[in-house]
């Protein structure tokens, strides 16, 4: 068997460790038309790889968003795809709680006083206890930055499209009227959504109108999730407290957007994910992927489309 590792995706080391677990596969990053699986970012599951990949039935994505394959051909092939969504819920859901209390604790206004040792304290720093996190998206993500939340003394509620709740929440509501409700319980709103026709610039002037006052928002799904330009006159008109930014609209943020100069934005450049043990967890999928599709078992993090 064949398997198509993109360049650059893995480290050497890793690639030689995969060769000694799985002698009997052939690891290439050359395309041909006899693989059978491929280990790639999502950008690479366009039409024209996949027309020359004719025996593809495996793709193991070293990321959790899609939006960037062709599901329509990767449906019509049968390819079984997999994202890596396990392999960030525990550095994205720490990422998560660091924004809140980011804002919550004035740590911005204390870091500058420090450099120019300036004893000043600030009386305002909300707690996460007792507040209400409201979680767009329900999924690996959120769950692992729910289970930490409650351990605050959080509630922890979430909306999504399906009817289908998650029991690490404590609340899951549904539909138009679902997401208005959480938009107006929640003290902080965390959106962990993925990009697509449905959720592109889902949250616009109108939903942002529908948050508390005092609400914090954070983002760590996708940036168009949010339309940019209706949160920053929301943030400028006070109309919400502040925002916790991993990713936006453009990437690279432009360096004349305001969102850098706002004292009530912590900004992250699409880094949420960074760990020390990143790449010895993609690792392991990738792994036990491999063995799973070897052995025509069921294989971890399949995306049904």
């Amino acid at each position: 068997m064949k398997v198509f590792i993109q360049p650059k995706v893995l480290d050497n080391l890793y690639i030689e460790k995969l060769k000694s677990t799985f002698p009997k596969i052939l690891f290439t990053d050359q395309i041909d038309p006899n693989i059978e699986a491929v280990i790639m970012y999502p950008a690479f599951m366009n039409k024209a790889n996949l027309s020359i990949l004719p025996r593809l039935r495996f793709a193991q994505s070293l990321m959790v968003g899609y939006n960037q394959v062709d599901i329509q051909a990767i449906k019509d092939k049968g390819i079984q795809f997999a994202n890596a969504k396990d392999v960030y819920a525990i550095t994205i859901a720490e990422d998560i709680i660091t924004k809140i209390l980011v804002l919550n604790r004035n740590v911005k206004k204390y870091i500058r006083q420090m450099d120019e040792a300036i004893w000043k304290p600030h009386r305002f720093e909300p707690e996460i206890y007792g507040s209400t996190v409201g979680f767009l998206g329900s999924g690996s993500l959120a769950s692992a930055a729910a289970v930490r939340l409650k351990a605050f003394g959080a509630k922890v509620i979430s909306y999504r499209k399906s009817d289908l709740p998650n029991p690490m929440f404590d609340e899951t509501y549904f539909g138009d009227s679902g997401l208005k409700t959480v938009l107006q319980k929640s003290d902080y709103i965390v959106i962990t959504l993925p990009l697509n026709e449905y959720t592109n610039r889902l949250i616009d002037q109108e939903k942002l109108s529908w948050m508390k006052k005092d609400a914090v928002l954070i983002n760590v799904g996708r940036g168009e999730v949010v339309d940019q330009d209706a949160l920053i006159e929301a943030l400028q008109n006070g109309q919400i407290r502040g925002a916790g930014l991993d990713v936006m609209t453009p990437e690279p943020l432009p360096k004349e957007s305001p969102l850098w100069k706002m004292d009530n934005v912590f900004i992250t450049p699409h880094n949420a994910p960074s760990s020390p043990y990143m790449m010895s967890r993609l690792y392991d999928l990738i792994e036990e992927n491999l063995k799973r599709f070897i052995e025509n078992k069921p294989l971890k993090n399949i995306v049904t489309f």
